[in-house]
């Protein structure tokens, strides 16, 4: 695998060499794709985009947990930085300032090697299934769906992709440090790395078939071999949209061998509707017992102001607001469902049942308005139910409406 990428990597340097003529283009960019420079034929450019995230989370029902967190949260204040030289190489930098910290989302060196092969190193989204390849800005819930607690969501490495037949089948394969679902992808817990995979296929994309021509399946699966220690067990944490932990191993269990996963997924999108499901099944070596974990989610949007609905993408209104003229901006409806569940082999061993629930289902719906290109003001409420192991009693279900004004340049 190793000398694989490495192979790859020496292949770039002819790519980057060969010679193009290309018109010149303006020095200065501005627009959809972000603000920046460009040189006079384009083939080099530096493009800056800014990211904010204002959230109002709050509890409703009953139930409230305890403490009682209602509160508002600059939850991203970022920028991104998009460099190209030369066309053959690029490089990005992804980084939040909010809540009074710096954190480096992203940051990697990307070279192409040929039309349909590009080699990427650095920090990057984990490839394993669409939506955690999708930036989390283009979700239309606030927060990812539930299968995606079980996977990481960036991670360290060396990456090969690309696209082949006329862009109808997308492939990953990359070779991480290996990060814990819930982390932040570039701590190194131990010496094992991940393999990750993926091939994602779109039968219909250049056929007649209107209905299906947005409709893509495929499969991602990692497996690595992961060693913890009592101080830094490298075990996952769940937690609810509403921020509080439901679910965590002891602190004496440890990550102690192979851990793997696949993950098939699917999107669709037809006129002013789309949908996209997955399903995760995981299973790790936890202080020498393997221990498997499920999930599944499915989401349905539907644009009522009629714009085209394209899966897992952000949407762009047709006309931007204008009260005075009676034009809206978009509209959008948002219905999801989805479950993750721990195997009760994990209790009471490794996991206590009276803080720790085996699972949890979530019953989701929301409204979104894009007034402008850009701009998103996001409603997300969330009813989570959770059951436990044995005849321990469950906590109670949780209630959680998120709001979210997002600007992104």
């Amino acid at each position: 695998m190793k000398g694989l990428l490495f192979a790859a990597l020496a292949l770039a340097l002819p790519a980057a060499a060969e010679e193009r003529t290309h018109d010149e283009v303006p020095f200065a960019v501005a627009g959809p794709e972000g603000f920046g420079i460009s040189s006079a034929d384009g083939a080099s450019r530096l493009i800056t985009h800014w990211l904010l995230q204002s959230d109002f989370r709050t509890f409703v029902g009953p139930d409230k947990p305890t403490p009682d967190r209602d509160a508002f949260v600059l939850r991203f204040a970022g920028v991104r930085l998009d460099a190209t030289l030369a066309r053959s190489f690029r490089a990005m930098l992804f980084a939040n300032f909010a809540q009074n910290q710096v954190f480096l989302l992203e940051g990697w060196i990307e070279a192409r090697l040929a039309p349909w092969m590009q080699l990427r190193a650095g920090k990057f989204l984990y490839p394993i299934s669409e939506e955690r390849l999708t930036p989390a800005i283009a979700l239309p819930f606030v927060s990812t769906s539930v299968s995606a607690m079980l996977l990481p969501a960036r991670d360290t490495g060396i990456e090969l992709l690309g696209s082949i037949a006329d862009d109808a089948i997308d492939w990953n394969l990359a070779l991480t440090n290996g990060a814990v679902p819930g982390g932040p992808g570039d701590a190194v817990g131990d010496s094992g790395k991940d393999v990750v995979g993926r091939v994602f296929v779109r039968l219909f994309r250049s056929v007649g078939v209107e209905p299906l021509r947005q409709l893509g399946v495929g499969v991602g699966a990692s497996t690595g071999w992961h060693n913890g220690t009592p101080g830094n067990g490298r075990l996952l944490t769940l937690q609810t949209y509403g921020g509080q932990t439901f679910f965590s191993y002891s602190p004496a269990a440890t990550a102690s061998g192979r851990v793997q996963r696949v993950v098939p997924h699917l999107v669709w999108g037809f006129g002013p509707v789309s949908a996209y499901a997955d399903a995760v099944w995981a299973r790790e070596q936890i202080s020498g017992v393997e221990v498997p974990s499920r999930a599944w989610s499915a989401i349905v949007t539907c644009v009522l102001t009629g714009e085209p609905a394209v899966p897992l993408s952000f949407v762009v209104p047709r006309r931007p607001f204008d009260l005075a003229a009676g034009q809206p901006g978009a509209i959008e409806l948002v219905a999801g469902a989805g479950e993750v569940r721990i195997a009760s082999r994990a209790f009471p061993a490794f996991a206590n049942p009276n803080t720790a629930m085996r699972g949890m289902i979530v019953h989701g719906a929301g409204m979104n308005w894009y007034p402008s290109r850009g701009v998103a003001l996001l409603i997300s409420y969330g009813h989570q139910i959770f059951s436990a192991a044995g005849t321990v009693p469950a906590r109670p279900d949780e209630n959680t409406v998120i709001t979210r004004l997002q600007l992104v340049l």
